[in-house]
């Protein structure tokens, strides 16, 4: 089996990350976040809170608070990725 260099590394690091900030382009349809936000609150014994902001495009609902909610959490990590990616090849090019 042979070695994973740092140039190699970098490569996935980058792959992980532009996957990961594709997946946090997605928007929330507002029917997955109602689901969502009822079964929260059944597991916390209260009424769920069904309010929102609806964003509409066609015939498409979406919810903007869990929209932005999804998005900055895998921008997050599609960020961090693209730093281990930048970081891995600084390493081969310079350690």
């Amino acid at each position: 089996m042979s070695n994973i260099n740092l140039s190699d590394l970098s490569a996935i690091f980058g792959v992980i990350s532009a996957v990961l900030w594709f997946y946090s382009a997605l928007s929330v349809s507002r029917e997955t976040e109602l689901k969502r936000r009822t079964k929260r609150a059944l597991r916390k014994g209260v009424e769920p809170d069904l309010g929102g902001i609806q964003i509409l495009d066609d015939n498409h609902r979406y919810d903007l608070i869990a929209t932005l909610r999804h998005q900055s959490r895998w921008s997050k990590w599609g960020a961090a990725f693209a730093a281990f990616a930048l970081i891995a090849q600084a390493a081969d090019k310079y350690v």
